[in-house]
């Protein structure tokens, strides 16, 4: 896990800290994530960003939107509305 501190600020006598985590995703990979959410997460990475609809005719339907909120609950991925689909990035 990398840490860094993005901007630091002094309010009302507080340190307020914005810090963007890093997590390996090699690890979460590993140990996290069902075979089904592994499957969609390399589909994503593979193609740098995908719809809703290519997962659902790849894995099924069901299948593919549960996965996705999963991943998405986890803070892997984001979705993004289009239409009458989802763009679905690695975060």
């Amino acid at each position: 896990m990398r840490v860094r501190i993005l901007k630091e600020e002094c309010e009302n006598g507080k340190l307020v800290l914005l810090l963007k985590v890093g997590i390996e995703l090699n690890y979460i990979h590993k140990h996290e994530l069902g075979e089904l959410e592994r499957q969609i997460l390399d589909f994503i990475l593979d193609s740098d960003e995908v719809t809703q609809r290519e997962l659902s005719r790849v894995f099924g339907r069901a299948k593919a939107c549960r996965a996705v909120k999963n991943l998405e609950n986890m803070g892997l991925i984001q979705r993004e509305r289009k239409g009458k689909t989802y763009i679905i990035k690695v975060v």
